[in-house]
């Protein structure tokens, strides 16, 4: 069987500048075909009540806020669907990433045109990603979410809360647009960054510790953007961008950056809970590894395109023998002090059972495993 190797630094670069060379020539045709500036903007659709405090077509005549489209170019999504695509994660994290891929490029559509109905749909297809993920994955945090129709009602409701706010809110307080970001987007951005803290510092397998402190780690990066945010909803119009340096919104732009290493780190966070915690069996090699700079999920894909099952020897044991599949290298030896064997005497008569448990998975995953 024929070895996956490691992500290349010149796959990751040619990721990058095939999303970016394609979205920069689109706009620099855009800059170089639209000569004048109308009263209501290229795109006719000034006043905007989701106008950010970046200056309006200041920079080019055909890009309603130049800077924000440049920091919502999708690179984030497209790293991770690519690297999802040769690595074979599986259909439900494939799904997640080609849907931040979707709503990046509509962040970009967004600023660009200051559309009412694109980001009305931006910000609904954002939040309607986090809802998904929470449907296929909530169930390892608790028992209780382990229920599909109860997952499900959450997000109905949910879907139902912020459909109606991203209709009303917007157009009812003055800024409307970036106050609806903030106050979509906080609460759950907040939420999930203190579960993943408590997941992680409940966990003693160090496969389940490794996976929730990525998902910390994003939530911190998007907790941070959402503090910045509130900054900007306050301060930003007066004071949020720079206009002597083409109306650079310095404020709007660090939301913008922290959101896509905070996602990607995420996505690198979802691959890992499908992998190492849903479907251990059916990989093999899989580990957080590292470029450089950038971390990824690393396995080893068979002829079939699936997974491998079979397990490689461990250093410490002979050619040929069998041991646990590896995970990360700084978490070697971690399925041995996760599997513990307890033997449970039955009344007189009934004999003994002997039942393998993980006593240091999380609920949600200990109940699936039992």
């Amino acid at each position: 069987m024929a070895t996956t190797l490691p992500l290349q630094g010149r796959e990751v670069l040619l990721v990058v500048l095939t999303v970016v060379t394609l979205w920069c020539s689109a706009l620099l045709y855009l800059h170089v075909n639209v000569a004048d500036k109308t009263l209501n903007g290229f795109w006719g659709t000034l006043p905007s009540a989701w106008d950010h405090p970046e200056p309006n077509y200041l920079v080019s005549h055909g890009i309603g806020e130049f800077w924000s489209v440049l920091t919502t170019i999708p690179v984030a999504g497209a790293l991770l669907f690519y690297q999802g695509r040769r690595f074979a994660y599986g259909p439900k994290v494939m799904l997640i990433y080609g849907l931040t891929c979707c709503m990046y490029t509509l962040a970009c559509f967004a600023h660009l045109t200051l559309q009412r109905h694109v980001f009305s749909t931006t910000v609904t297809a954002v939040m309607s990603n986090a809802l998904l993920t929470f449907v296929m994955f909530s169930h390892v945090v608790h028992r209780a979410l382990q229920s599909v129709l109860l997952r499900l009602l959450i997000v109905a409701v949910s879907e139902v809360l912020l459909i109606g706010t991203v209709a009303q809110l917007p157009y009812a307080i003055n800024h409307g647009g970036v106050w609806t970001l903030f106050i979509v987007q906080a609460p759950g951005v907040f939420l999930a960054t203190g579960l993943a803290l408590m997941m992680a510092r409940l966990s003693t397998r160090k496969e389940e510790k490794t996976t929730y402190d990525l998902v910390f780690t994003s939530g911190c990066l998007l907790s941070s953007a959402m503090v910045l945010s509130l900054v900007e909803c306050l301060i930003g119009f007066e004071w949020g961008y720079l206009q002597n340096f083409w109306g650079f919104p310095y404020l709007h732009v660090a939301i913008h950056l922290l959101e896509q290493l905070g996602i990607y780190i995420f996505g690198v966070g979802v691959a890992a809970l499908e992998v190492l915690l849903l479907r251990p069996k059916d990989f093999q090699n899989a580990k957080v590894s590292q470029l450089r700079w950038l971390i990824y999920f690393y396995c080893e894909p068979s002829k079939d395109g699936k997974c491998s099952v079979t397990a490689t020897p461990s250093p410490t044991e002979p050619s040929g023998g069998e041991s646990p599949p590896l995970i990360a290298e700084f978490i070697n030896g971690a399925l041995d002090r996760g599997l513990t064997q307890r033997v449970e005497k039955r009344p007189e008569g009934k004999g003994t059972t002997l039942q393998k448990r993980k006593r240091t998975q999380s609920p949600g995953v200990a109940s699936l495993a039992a």
